[in-house]
C-alpha cells in the first residue's frame, strides 16, 4: 500500500472491478465467437480468415500482458486499468463500424488487448484498498466478471438480430462507461515491496523449465489450444453443420456464462478430492464437451449440456493450473503462475488459425475432434505424485483461504516484478 491509499469497502470496488473485468474479457476477448457466423455471412468472409482474424485477439492478450506488467509496477494499477478499458471500447466500436476483414481484424486485435492490461492489475488494487480478512472473497467475486459478460452477450445478440454492428457498438459503449466508473477509484502510484523480492531467486531459464514444470507447461498449451477452438468455433459449427437457429445459439452461449460461475469452487474441490483427481475429472468434463458437438451437432440437448460443461470446467481448469503452478514454483510463485498462463494463452493464440486452415481442407468437425483429443491427452499431463503431495502434507496451502490468497499475492507480484 502506498501512504496515499485509502481503504475502501468490498461493495464499493466489486461492482466496479465486476464492470471492467466483464467489458475486458466477457465482451472484448471471448464474445467473436457468438457473432462469428453474423460476421461472417455479412462480409462474406471465409473459414480460414475468420479463424486468423480471432487469433488476433489472443495475439494482442499476449502482447499487452508483456507490456502492462511492466507499466503497472511502474505506476500502480490505475494507468493500465485505464488503458484496458479504452482498448475495449475502442475496438468493439471498430468492429461494430468494419466493412473488410482489415478494420475488423484490427478491432479484434485492439479488443483483445484489453484484459492483458486491466485484469491483472485488479488483484494489486485488492490488495491495496480492502482490509485483509475480505481481500479473498472481493478477488473471487470481481473474477467472476469474465462469465457475466458472456451472460451480456447472449441477450444482446437476441435483440440485435442479424444487426450484429449495434450489438457491438452496444458493448464499447458499456466498456467505455466501466472505465469512466474504475478510473477515480483504482490506486495510483508504484506499490512499495512488501514481499522482500531481493531473496527471491532470479528469472533464468534453467530454473523456470525443469523437471516438475515440464508437465505443467505442456498441459497448459494443449489445454490453450483446445479451448480457444471451442470459444471461437462452437456457435459456428452449431449454426452452420448443426441447424441450430439464432435464438438457441445465443441460449447456448449464456448458458456458457452462467455455468462458468460454478468454477469459483476449484479451491473447495482440491480440499476434498487432491488435485490431481479434480484436475483428471474436469479435463475428462471438457472433453466431453467438446467432443459431444462434434459428433451431434445437429442434437439440441447435447449442445445445451456441451455449453454447461465447457462453462463450467474452463473456469474451473484455469483455477487448478493457478494452483498447480503456486505449488511448483513455491519458492517464487509468481513467475510460475505467470509463465503458466502466458503459455495458455499462447495455445489459444494459434488455435483458431489451426482450425480455421483445418476447416477449410476438410471441415469444422474434424477440427472439433482434434482439439477434443488433445483435451484428452492434457489429462496424462496431470499433476505429478511430488505435488499432489506437497498440498496434501501442507494444511495452509489446501485451505481454500490460503489458496485464493497466495494466488492474489502471485497475481500482484507479476505486476511489480523488477
Amino acid at each position: 500500500m502506498t501512504g496515499s491509499d485509502k481503504l475502501v469497502s468490498p461493495m464499493k470496488l466489486i461492482p466496479a472491478g465486476l464492470s471492467i473485468v466483464a467489458a475486458t474479457y466477457g465482451l472484448a476477448r471471448y464474445t467473436y465467437g457468438l457473432y462469428l457466423p453474423d460476421i461472417q455471412a455479412d462480409l462474406q468472409l471465409s473459414i480460414e480468415v475468420m479463424g486468423i482474424i480471432g487469433s488476433l485477439s489472443y495475439a494482442g492478450y499476449l502482447a499487452a500482458t508483456l507490456f502492462g506488467s511492466t507499466l503497472s509496477g511502474i505506476t500502480g494499477p490505475r494507468l493500465p486499468i485505464i488503458m484496458g478499458g479504452l482498448c475495449a471500447s475502442g475496438g468493439m466500436a471498430l468492429m461494430s463500424v468494419s466493412s473488410g476483414p482489415w478494420l475488423l481484424g484490427l478491432g479484434v486485435m485492439l479488443a483483445g488487448t484489453s484484459p492483458g492490461l486491466a485484469y491483472p492489475p485488479l488483484s494489486d488494487a485488492v490488495t491495496r484498498l480492502i482490509r485483509e480478512p475480505s481481500q479473498d472473497r472481493t478477488y473471487a467475486v470481481i473474477n467472476s466478471g469474465t462469465s457475466i459478460g458472456v451472460i451480456i452477450s447472449g441477450p444482446a445478440a437476441l435483440l440485435a438480430g442479424e444487426e450484429w454492428r449495434w450489438a457491438w457498438a452496444g458493448f464499447a459503449l458499456f466498456a467505455a462507461l466501466a472505465t469512466a466508473w474504475n478510473a477515480p477509484l483504482m490506486p495510483n502510484g508504484r506499490l512499495f515491496n512488501r514481499t522482500g523480492s531481493k531473496d527471491l531467486p532470479r528469472l533464468r531459464w534453467a530454473w523456470l523449465i525443469k523437471p516438475r514444470s515440464q508437465r505443467l507447461f505442456m498441459a497448459a498449451a494443449l489445454f490453450g489450444v483446445s479451448s480457444a477452438v471451442y470459444w471461437t468455433f462452437a456457435v459456428n459449427l452449431l449454426v452452420t453443420s448443426g441447424a441450430m437457429a439464432n435464438t438457441w445459439s445465443r441460449t447456448f452461449w449464456v448458458l456458457i456464462g452462467v455455468c462458468g460461475i460454478i468454477g469459483g469452487c476449484a479451491g473447495d474441490l482440491v480440499r476434498l478430492f487432491g488435485l490431481r483427481r479434480t484436475f483428471a475429472g474436469s479435463l475428462f468434463a471438457c472433453t466431453l464437451s467438446i467432443l459431444g458437438i462434434a459428433i451431434w451437432p445437429d442434437k439440441l440437448p447435447v449442445a445445451l449440456a456441451s455449453a454447461m460443461l465447457f462453462g463450467a470446467t474452463f473456469i474451473l481448469i484455469t483455477g487448478l493450473f493457478g494452483i498447480w503452478s503456486v505449488n511448483t514454483f513455491n519458492d517464487r510463485p509468481s513467475a510460475g503462475f505467470g509463465a503458466t498462463f502466458f503459455l495458455i494463452s499462447a495455445g489459444q493464440l494459434i488455435a483458431p488459425t489451426l482450425a480455421g486452415i483445418i476447416a477449410g481442407i476438410w471441415n469444422l468437425t474434424d477440427a472439433f475432434i482434434l482439439a477434443a483429443a488433445l483435451c484428452f491427452l492434457t489429462v496424462s499431463l496431470g499433476p505429478s505424485q511430488e505435488i499432489y503431495a506437497m498440498i496434501e502434507a501442507e494444511p495452509e496451502i489446501r485451505s481454500k483461504q490460503k489458496i485464493s490468497n497466495i494466488a492474489v499475492r502471485s497475481a500482484a507480484e507479476i505486476e511489480n516484478k523488477k
